[in-house]
C-alpha cells in the first residue's frame, strides 16, 4: 500500500481574478501557495514550471494538466491542485478541451525517498487512466480531488 502522506497535497483557493483566467496567471498563484507551504523561493518555483512547460506539452485528457517543477536539492513532493471549472482560457489538453484541472507537481531533484518515488509512481500510473483523469475532471473544488487522489493512493 502507498501511502498519499508521501506527497502532500495542497489546494490552491487564491485564483487569478480574471473571469477566464489564464495559464501564466494560474502558475503564478500557484507558485505563490507552493512557495508558502515549502518555504522555497516563488519566483524559482515559478520560473521551474515556466521552463518545463517550455520544453513540452504537460496536458494529459480531459481538461487534466500537470505541469512539475523540479528545484535543485532536496525537496519533498507537494501536488498543488487548482480547479477552473470554466477553463483557463489559452490552456488546452491534448484533445484541444480547455484546461479545467491542474495537478502542478514540486519536487526537488535530489533526496526522494522510496515512499515519495513510489506515491509518485502511483500518482503517474493513475493519470495515465482515462477513467481516472474523467473522475478527477468532474470535481470543481480541490478538496474532492485530494480525496480521489488520496484513495487511488491509498489502494496501491
Amino acid at each position: 500500500m502507498t501511502s498519499f502522506k508521501a506527497i502532500q497535497l495542497i489546494p490552491i483557493l487564491d485564483l487569478p481574478a480574471e473571469v477566464s483566467p489564464t495559464k501564466l496567471a494560474c502558475l503564478d498563484a500557484i507558485s505563490t501557495t507552493l512557495a508558502d507551504v515549502s518555504g522555497k523561493d516563488k519566483g524559482q518555483i515559478k520560473t521551474a514550471f515556466l521552463e518545463r512547460e517550455a520544453v513540452g506539452n504537460t496536458a494529459l485528457e480531459s481538461g487534466v494538466v500537470i505541469p512539475h517543477a523540479v528545484l535543485v536539492g532536496r525537496q519533498a513532493p507537494f501536488l498543488g491542485i487548482l480547479c477552473c471549472p470554466d477553463g483557463i482560457s489559452d490552456w488546452q489538453d491534448l484533445d484541444s478541451h480547455a484546461v479545467r484541472l491542474v495537478l502542478a507537481i514540486l519536487l526537488g531533484r535530489d533526496g526522494l525517498t522510496s515512499q515519495e518515488g513510489d506515491a509518485i509512481k502511483v500518482l503517474f500510473e493513475a493519470l495515465a487512466s482515462p477513467q481516472f483523469l474523467d473522475t478527477l475532471a468532474q470535481a470543481s473544488e480541490p478538496q474532492a480531488v485530494m480525496t480521489t487522489i488520496k484513495n487511488k493512493l491509498e489502494d496501491n
